[in-house]
């Protein structure tokens, strides 16, 4: 089964006398036995690995509070404006000129 360390730098980890390296996303493939141990193991209460869907989980959680915070909406829409007062303000492009060399 493939996990995800809920630390970030995490690279390689050990077990069994066999060492794991991490995926290009950040994952690692174990055998079933090695992660049904580590799926298990948590820290004061917080878990040190998820699977996929309590990743996605966390992390679509984790957008919806940022989206929720009426701070971070108010940054949202101040950067709309912004945006918006820019291409209002920018000049307009030189259009291309449509005369043609004579070629001899």
């Amino acid at each position: 089964m493939r996990l995800y360390p809920r630390r970030e730098g995490t690279a390689s980890v050990v077990h069994g006398g066999v060492t794991y390296t991490a995926a290009p996303d950040g994952g690692f493939d174990f055998p079933n036995e090695v992660s049904d141990v580590l799926h298990r193991f948590a820290v004061r209460g917080e878990r040190l690995w998820e699977d996929a869907i309590e990743r996605q989980r966390r992390i679509l959680d984790a957008e919806m509070d940022r989206r929720r915070d009426p701070a971070s909406l108010y940054e949202a829409v101040a950067k709309l404006v912004q945006a918006a007062d820019a291409v209002q303000s920018a000049p307009e492009p030189a259009k291309p000129s449509r005369a043609k060399a004579a070629v001899k």
